[in-house]
């Protein structure tokens, strides 16, 4: 499964990024609007967008309008995760058809299982499974890994 990330925050890139290799799954991060459309209309294996209120400046609303109005990508879900988001601007992005709000410090298996979820009820149960090939896990380095996830968060949690 493939991500893209609008987000400039490294630590939120790390984090998901953490998980993602579980699941033979990859995290693009990507801190420009225009960028972002690029890609949202060149690449085709583009599984979901996970995104903060404002990238750089820039509403990244503007990136789910954009996803809406074109039926090649208007499935694709569409995360945000914001540091501070009034309840306007969380029914306003409910209004626009985001699949899910979430408040950092966030889950990142929250993000994953939101995505899949909402590409399972879209593209089926086969579909999601195919994106999630299983991997040989090895413990000592997945052990590693949640160390680093817990260390991650807490410097992202005050």
């Amino acid at each position: 499964m493939k991500i893209l990330l609008l987000d400039d925050d490294i630590q939120t890139y790390r984090v998901l990024q953490e998980v993602a290799q579980f699941s033979n799954s990859e995290v693009i991060q990507v801190n420009d609007i225009n960028e972002a459309k690029l890609l949202l209309s060149a690449r085709k294996d583009i599984d979901g967008v996970v995104a903060e209120v404002r990238l750089n400046g820039q509403p990244t609303w503007e990136i789910l309008s954009f996803m809406r109005r074109n039926e090649d990508i208007e499935e694709i879900p569409f995360i945000i995760l914001a540091k501070e988001l009034t309840e306007d601007e969380e029914a306003f992005f409910k209004h626009m058809k985001a699949t899910a709000v979430m408040k950092k410090p966030f889950n990142p298996l929250e993000v994953f299982t939101e995505i899949a979820e909402d590409l399972k009820k879209k593209k089926g149960e086969e579909y999601v499974k195919e994106k999630f090939e299983a991997q040989e896990v090895n413990k000592p380095i997945l052990k590693k890994i949640i160390e680093k996830i817990v260390n991650i968060l807490k410097k992202i949690i005050p």
